[in-house]
């Protein structure tokens, strides 16, 4: 009996060696990968600001129409080139930043540009847009309007809007510059767009008002309408603050 335990514990211990050397080897901890580090995104802050008109403005030009947009259009429609509110608070001011093209625009929404005709008028009279997109024009007038735009001696488009409601998108010259539009049916019809390569610009509403979103840092703000000296402004925003601007020129400086 002595002899037969032996025999079977050496058996058993043989046995117990022979799986533990067949078992995998357990598993080794894998090495984590080393992280791309990445830049925190930029803070941002505001620019806000009025702009206004001190004296007294020029009296607006009055044009004479036409007998076919009479019942439309009234017999005179004024010149809103020169649009100046309660308080001197000077609309359509078109509002930028010098240095817009060297910053980032990754998911920067420039306004949409959007050029009504109404009672024989262009509405708004002045707006920004990015350069090489679609600018909107509609015809809210039930007469037949025709839109031509040009930059500088450069054609751009030519169109004629003959319906009530009619809506057509055209682009706008890659290359930011001023574009013209006027009306060969009704020659007193005229607006302007200011084109930029970036997306950091506005214009001022009715009340003279704008606000811009930017990045943090030192800009200089570029403020231009078309019938005043183009004015410029250094200011520097920190993130998350509001940094106010306030503009004027005289009366006796419009053109």
């Amino acid at each position: 009996m002595h002899l037969c335990a032996l025999a079977l514990l050496a058996l058993a211990t043989a046995c117990r060696g022979s799986s533990e050397s067949n078992a995998a080897p357990p598993a080794s901890t894998p090495t984590p990968m080393p992280q791309r580090a990445t830049a925190a995104p930029a803070g941002k802050g505001f620019i806000e600001g009025t702009v206004r008109l001190t004296g007294t403005p020029p009296t607006p030009a009055q044009f004479d129409t036409t007998a076919s947009v009479l019942a439309t259009c009234g017999d005179k429609v004024p010149d809103r080139s020169l649009t100046v509110g309660e308080g001197g608070a000077l609309a359509h001011v078109v509002v930028s930043l010098a240095d817009g093209a060297s910053l980032p625009a990754e998911g920067v929404t420039a306004p949409p540009a959007l050029l009504d005709q109404k009672k024989c008028s262009y509405d708004p009279p002045a707006l920004a847009a990015r350069a090489g997109t679609a600018l909107e024009v509609r015809n809210s007038d039930p007469v037949m309007h025709n839109v031509r735009a040009a930059a500088g001696a450069q054609p751009v488009f030519n169109v004629a809007m003959p319906l009530e409601g009619m809506t057509l998108k055209k682009p706008l010259p890659a290359t930011p510059g001023t574009v013209q539009v006027k009306c060969d049916v009704h020659p007193w019809m005229r607006a302007v767009v200011r084109t930029f390569d970036h997306p950091y610009f506005t214009t001022t509403d009715s009340q003279g008002h704008f606000r811009l979103e930017v990045p943090e840092g030192t800009h200089t703000v570029v403020l231009w309408h078309d019938r005043l000296p183009e004015a410029s402004k250094p200011l520097t925003v920190k993130a998350g603050e509001t940094v106010r601007l306030e503009q004027s020129w005289a009366s006796d400086a419009v053109k």
